[in-house]
């Protein structure tokens, strides 16, 4: 009798097993999911007054790329500039809507770049939700 109840427990535990890992393998699967959504998102982060990401695109890719992104959201392209400081090179475009002027600043960092969007309402106040979508259209468009 005694084996038959150890194989009783085994199999018990055996189902048990089974029972929590199919349970816990949708939590597990819908947690990667989030953590790869939230990785992807994760290269946006807001700043003090807009968004900034690092992209592995280069600086002239991503000026492209803004430069897109002002035709099709109706920014008027304004002043742009660009700087080399050695091995760094610096673009910035500026462009303007009826009530936000926008400033992308784009500079080179290891194999990639690092892009800054702001928005500014006023001399003082910024729009990071505005900031934050250019710059998504930015990364998508690279």
């Amino acid at each position: 009798m005694t084996g038959e109840v150890h194989v009783h427990i085994r199999n018990q535990f055996s189902r048990v097993r089974l029972v929590l890992a199919l349970a816990v393998s949708p939590v597990l699967a819908t947690g990667c999911l989030v953590a790869a959504a939230a990785g992807a998102g994760a290269a946006i982060h807001l700043s003090d007054r807009g968004a900034e990401s690092l992209v592995t695109a280069s600086v002239d890719q991503a000026y492209a790329a803004a430069q897109r992104v002002f035709k099709d959201m109706n920014i008027t392209e304004g002043k742009s500039s660009s700087e080399r400081d050695g091995d760094v090179e610096t673009r910035q475009l500026e462009g303007s809507t009826t009530d936000r002027d926008i400033t992308v600043t784009i500079k080179s960092e290891g194999e990639g770049a690092h892009v800054e969007v702001v928005a500014r309402t006023s001399a003082v106040t910024w729009d990071k939700d505005l900031a934050r979508q250019i710059l998504e259209r930015i990364v998508a468009g690279m």
